[in-house]
């Protein structure tokens, strides 16, 4: 057995620690992002052009396909913007309803739409239920539970039908429209 001196054992030693030092010192430094900036929360986060957007539900069926002129986020937040939105919800492949809008906003995690200049909703007829629409100047859409409402002036149409309301509840899911206000309504056959 070969002893080495005291001073020849502890380089290999020193040498050792030495290099790991050295490689948690490079892995330190060349993870490190220098391109990495804050964004400025008063400036959209991305803005996107003649947006078109297609849901397809659990069959494959064509379910949702929001349209929009533009969209955009701001850093951080949950509501994304939009400029003339055209959303079309469909039932089994059919066209069900559509919702019209000039502006608006809708927040991902609660699912909730608002439209704060003129809204409409077509709710598309079938053999036995004529074409209703409903146009009003401001609207909040539960996307979820496919409730609508507003407290703004509105008019709405039913086939042949109009009239006009301050404010209205409509619940997609069972065709009741509940209107807020006395409502003069023009009922034609």
């Amino acid at each position: 057995m070969i002893r080495l001196p005291r001073s020849q054992r502890v380089f290999p030693v020193l040498l050792l620690i030495l290099t790991g030092l050295l490689t948690v010192w490079l892995d330190q430094i060349s993870s490190w992002d220098s391109t990495r900036r804050d964004l400025d929360p008063d400036k959209p986060e991305y803005v996107a052009e003649q947006l078109t957007a297609t849901r397809f539900d659990i069959q494959g069926q064509l379910n949702q396909r929001l349209t929009a002129s533009r969209m955009w986020q701001y850093p951080g937040k949950d509501d994304a913007f939009f400029e003339t939105p055209e959303l079309y919800q469909y039932q089994q492949g059919l066209l069900e309803y559509q919702l019209l809008g000039e502006v608006g906003r809708y927040n991902r995690k609660t699912q909730q739409a608002y439209f704060d200049k003129k809204a409409t909703v077509i709710q598309i007829a079938t053999a036995s239920v004529p074409e209703t629409k409903v146009i009003t100047s401001a609207m909040h859409v539960d996307i979820s539970k496919k409730i609508m409402r507003s407290t703004a002036p509105t008019q709405f149409y039913h086939g042949n039908s109009r009239g006009n309301s301050i404010g209205f509840i409509y619940q997609q899911p069972v065709g009741l429209l509940n209107l807020l206000s006395t409502t003069r309504i023009v009922y034609a056959q």
